[in-house]
């Protein structure tokens, strides 16, 4: 399912999905609520972009929405902002960090969930 999902996203591009009316947030974001998809992007200004040439981290943390000790998971896509680059799926639990190395673009996190959680995402 995740292979399909992917698939669906590359060929339609990800136009088709914002019209489905889900959150998009701003990196950072923290305590995002998401029940369903949910999108999280980064877009700095070239000269911004200039002073960032080192490689960083894009950290997405994962915890419950409905209570801290009930299981909740989530699929997590790291993604350039041109759409030239996908990284994962990435699988997540409850309390899981994830931590990707992005380079100087403009990147997103795209997290598909049926369950609903609580998500934190930064770049270091």
């Amino acid at each position: 399912m995740i292979a399909i999902v992917l698939l669906m996203l590359l060929s339609f591009g990800f136009s088709n999905i914002y019209s489905q009316n889900f959150p998009v947030y701003p990196i950072p974001s923290y305590n995002a609520v998401v029940d369903g998809y949910a999108d999280f992007m980064n877009q700095l200004s070239n000269s911004q972009n200039n002073q960032n040439k080192a490689k960083r981290d894009v950290i997405v943390h994962l915890k419950s929405g409905v209570e801290p000790s009930v299981p909740c998971q989530a699929t997590v896509w790291v993604y350039s902002l041109d759409l030239t680059t996908v990284l994962g799926p990435y699988s997540l639990v409850c309390g899981d960090e994830l931590s990707v190395q992005i380079d100087e673009r403009n990147w997103g996190v795209f997290v598909e969930t049926e369950d609903k959680v609580i998500v934190d995402v930064w770049i270091e």
